[in-house]
């Protein structure tokens, strides 16, 4: 039996009423036993399918909004795969522990792209600090570049899961 799950994802959240308005990006679930329609298992401000290099100038515009000091040439950390599989593994998660609630963190991100810890500024639940947090810091980013070189900085994680049986 599968069961229904409904991941709405703000990442780099734009906190509600924050953000102009700007398109939303959809990741797609698969359709229900019975059902050819598929329903939205993730809603967000950044293309899910991109790499950091695959994203458009106007993509990393929005995404740089959110760091303060970056100077031209800078880039932020980002999942090396891009969002999509990080995205689809918070679901299983979500699914399984039936996670509810907002989460937000940084990832300390190294010059080698691996997590150098997580730092939770909100969670719903000690349960989803732990899951998310173990999550984050198993994946693969591109590393942050300061100058032209690779350099610790954090990549923002903000998240609203909501569960529907």
């Amino acid at each position: 039996m599968r069961t229904d799950v409904t991941v709405a994802v703000a990442l780099l959240l734009l906190v509600i009423g924050s953000a102009p308005a700007q398109q939303a990006y959809k990741l797609k679930e698969e359709a229900p036993t019975g059902s050819h329609l598929r329903r939205d298992a993730a809603a967000g401000y950044l293309p899910f399918d991109k790499t950091y290099e695959q994203l458009t100038a106007a993509e990393k515009a929005r995404l740089l909004a959110h760091y303060e000091h970056m100077a031209p040439g800078d880039e932020p950390p980002y999942p090396k795969h891009g969002l999509k599989r990080l995205i689809r593994t918070v679901g299983q998660l979500q699914g399984r522990a039936h996670l509810q609630g907002k989460f937000d963190a940084g990832v300390v991100v190294g010059p080698d792209g691996k997590a150098i810890e997580v730092r939770i500024y909100e969670s719903a639940t000690p349960e989803m600090t732990q899951l998310l947090s173990n999550l984050l810091v198993v994946e693969q980013y591109k590393p942050a570049l300061c100058r032209g070189r690779p350099c610790t900085q954090e990549f923002p994680f903000r998240i609203a899961l909501k569960y529907r049986p």
